[in-house]
């Protein structure tokens, strides 16, 4: 607020100023006149159609979320901001414009709770590890400075140092580049992009079932906790059971003395069931690591795909109209005194900067179909839990059995008939 008294437009940079610092403090001569302003400016602003807040119910709150990064191949740590993470993704889309860059978790800028801000963590761990396992993107100088850089404003900073950066085709030697290469490879274009299209189709429709297969593991597990939690309730309602202090005479039980018999043997029976909902815990915990770390990051893989996808098919657009417009240009032109005009140097470089790209999305796709392996991994993991689960609960419901037995083994043992027999006193 003494920031904005000072007439200082509010920004993170302005902000990281004051980093070890304390901000300045705010003129304010009466609280009673700064609330009544506050309420007069917001009624006016949302005319009247929601409730307003009284001052001391209003609290802004800045957050300052840092994650801090490990990197074992650089053997260094380094802390870093949302922001930082904006930054490395713009210049590393700038640089790699035909490579598999993976979306960043969104903005949220209010409601910033311990559950989001774990949930963002996750995903930033897994944006980073697929930068850092893919074969032409994890050596890059840009990633190498993001993971080591020590001073403040990684992002400002790493903006400032590449700028300038050339994307990956133009960097290329120029040799690669040679403009007297008249080998004709139209067909051999036409014949990348259709098989890219083939794949773009059925990688899209990969991507789409393993989403609705996370819903599925999602749903299960979420069903599950709550099963873990029925059956902690279970073990409390069998533990108040056995607690009963209640004295209960002759005249009601009549000759038989089952229930003080089952109510000592019940005190053993909550151990097991609470035993039962840690395991259901457990095997939730194990699950939710593999649909977490695993099915999400080959998830964002494949939409990583599916973006530079729609990258390439924005330069392919551009290329079809560059020689929709030569070719009218050529037309109009009722003479041609240059045999090797300017335009036909750039269009023959967009050729070139397109054929760069199919060979590029081509090993992308190659990249994506390879990394596809990581399911089995994935089911092979949910397998195995679910089979070390189901050995414990056999084990467990066998005890439990085991002790329920030992409760009342004279009638568990009857027959229907002489068990219903029981149940009358007679004389």
């Amino acid at each position: 607020m003494a920031l904005a008294q000072q007439g200082k437009t509010i920004d993170e940079k302005l902000l990281d100023n004051y980093v070890n610092r304390d901000l300045p403090i705010p003129k304010i001569d009466s609280i009673t006149d700064l609330e009544d302003r506050l309420i007069h400016l917001l009624r006016n602003a949302q005319k009247n159609t929601t409730l307003c807040f009284r001052y001391n119910d209003l609290c802004i709150i800045i957050r300052h979320v840092e994650y801090e990064i490990t990197s074992m191949r650089l053997k260094n740590k380094v802390s870093r901001r949302y922001n930082d993470f904006l930054a490395l993704h713009e210049l590393l889309t700038s640089k790699y414009p035909y490579r598999i860059i993976p979306s960043l978790p969104p903005k949220k800028a209010i409601n910033v709770d311990k559950e989001f801000i774990e949930e963002r963590r996750r995903s930033l761990k897994r944006y980073l590890l697929i930068l850092c396992r893919h074969p032409t993107i994890y050596d890059a100088e840009i990633i190498k400075f993001f993971l080591t850089f020590q001073g403040t404003s990684c992002g400002d900073n790493m903006k400032a140092t590449y700028k300038n950066v050339l994307d990956e085709f133009s960097s290329e030697s120029q040799s690669s580049l040679n403009l007297n290469d008249n080998i004709d490879k139209c067909g051999e274009d036409y014949d990348s992009i259709r098989m890219f299209r083939a794949s773009q189709t059925h990688i899209s429709f990969l991507h789409q079932q393993l989403n609705q297969i996370r819903r599925c593991l999602k749903s299960i597990n979420e069903k599950n906790f709550k099963n873990a939690n029925d059956f902690a309730n279970l073990g409390n309602n069998l533990q108040a059971l056995a607690s009963d202090s209640t004295s209960i005479d002759r005249w009601a039980t009549g000759p038989n003395d089952y229930w003080p018999t089952i109510q000592i043997g019940l005190g053993s029976l909550p151990i097991e069931i609470n035993a039962i909902s840690e395991r259901v815990n457990e095997q939730c915990k194990r699950n939710d690591e593999v649909i977490n770390d695993h099915l999400d990051m080959l998830i964002e893989l494949l939409q990583g795909y599916n973006d530079l996808c729609k990258r390439l098919e924005e330069t392919l657009e551009n290329e079809r109209k560059a020689i929709q417009k030569a070719n009218n240009q050529q037309r109009r032109s009722s003479t041609i005194t240059d045999t090797t005009p300017k335009n036909d140097i750039s269009l023959e470089m967009l050729e070139k900067r397109n054929r760069h790209a199919l060979q590029c999305v081509q090993i992308e796709t190659q990249l994506v179909y390879a990394n596809l392996e990581a399911f089995v991994y994935i089911l092979s993991s949910l397998g195995n839990s679910q089979c070390k689960g189901s050995s414990d609960f056999f084990n467990i419901w066998k005890s439990f059995a085991n002790e329920v037995s030992r409760l009342g083994q004279t009638y568990i043992t009857k027959s229907p008939i002489d068990r219903r027999d029981t149940t009358v006193y007679r004389k």
